[in-house]
C-alpha cells in the first residue's frame, strides 16, 4: 500500500498550479464548468489561454514522480482527502473493515472514497498510471491536524497499519511504505499540516495553502 496523493480546495487554483509547477510538477489535468457545462482545459493551454473565462475548476492535477497532488476550485482552503496505491486484496480487505466501522463508502470505477468522522476523505486507488515511473518525489509521511472527537487509532484498523504512538494529543501509525501523523486540534477543521517526501535533494517550504512540504534523501 502505498501514500500517493492529497487533496486541498482552494480560492487560489492558479497561485497552486504555479508553486508547484515551479517546483517540478507537471500539470497533467484540468477541468472546469465553463457557461453551466463541464470542459477539460489541459495542457498545452495555460492560464493566459483561459484566465478571463470565468471558469470554475473541479479539479487540476499535478504529477512529479510517485506523487500525485489535486485541487479544485472553493470558497476558503479546505484540506479534503488523502489517497491510496491498493492492490486488488488490500481493496477488498480496506473495504470490509470499513464496513465493520459503519463509514461510508463511495464506490466508483475509477477510485473510491472512505469518509472519516473527521470530514477528511480515504482515497483507494488501483490504477498505477495515476504516477510517473520516477521513483521521486515519493510521500513517505504525512501530519494531519484534527479533533481527536473519535479515536485516531481507528485509522490503523482501516488501513491494516501498525500502531507505533498513542497519546492524548498524538497518535502515529503506519507501514513499511509510509507513516501517518494524527496531532490533536481544538479547531473543527481538519488540516493538512505537512508532507514529507523521499525526495532527490533536501528541502523545507510551504505550498499557497500552507500546508509545509518536507524533502529528505533517506
Amino acid at each position: 500500500m502505498q501514500l500517493f496523493h492529497y487533496h486541498w480546495w482552494t480560492d487560489r487554483a492558479e497561485e497552486m498550479e504555479s508553486f508547484y509547477r515551479q517546483s517540478g510538477f507537471e500539470t497533467t489535468l484540468r477541468v472546469g464548468r465553463y457557461n453551466g457545462e463541464m470542459h477539460t482545459f489541459n495542457p498545452p493551454l495555460n492560464w493566459e489561454d483561459f484566465r478571463d473565462k470565468d471558469i470554475r475548476f473541479r479539479i487540476i492535477e499535478m504529477v512529479k514522480g510517485q506523487t500525485n497532488l489535486t485541487f479544485g476550485h472553493g470558497k476558503r482552503d479546505m484540506f479534503d482527502h488523502i489517497g491510496f496505491l491498493v492492490t486488488d486484496t488490500e481493496y477488498s480487505e480496506i473495504i470490509n473493515r470499513a464496513g465493520e466501522l459503519q463509514w461510508k463508502v463511495d464506490e466508483g470505477e475509477r477510485r473510491t472514497f472512505i469518509s472519516t468522522p473527521w470530514k477528511f476523505r480515504i482515497e483507494l486507488q488501483k490504477r498505477r498510471e495515476v504516477v510517473s515511473e520516477e521513483k521521486h518525489p515519493s510521500i513517505q509521511a504525512v501530519e494531519i491536524h484534527m479533533n481527536f472527537r473519535e479515536d485516531p487509532a481507528l485509522v490503523s484498523g482501516l488501513l491494516g497499519f501498525e500502531l507505533t504512538e498513542q497519546t492524548n494529543g498524538k497518535v502515529t501509525m503506519g507501514n513499511e511504505e509510509c507513516t501517518l501523523i494524527f496531532c490533536s486540534s481544538e479547531k473543527k477543521e481538519t488540516r493538512l499540516h505537512s508532507v514529507t517526501f523521499l525526495a532527490d535533494h533536501n528541502f523545507t517550504m510551504a505550498d499557497t495553502v500552507h500546508t509545509k512540504l518536507i524533502g529528505r534523501t533517506q
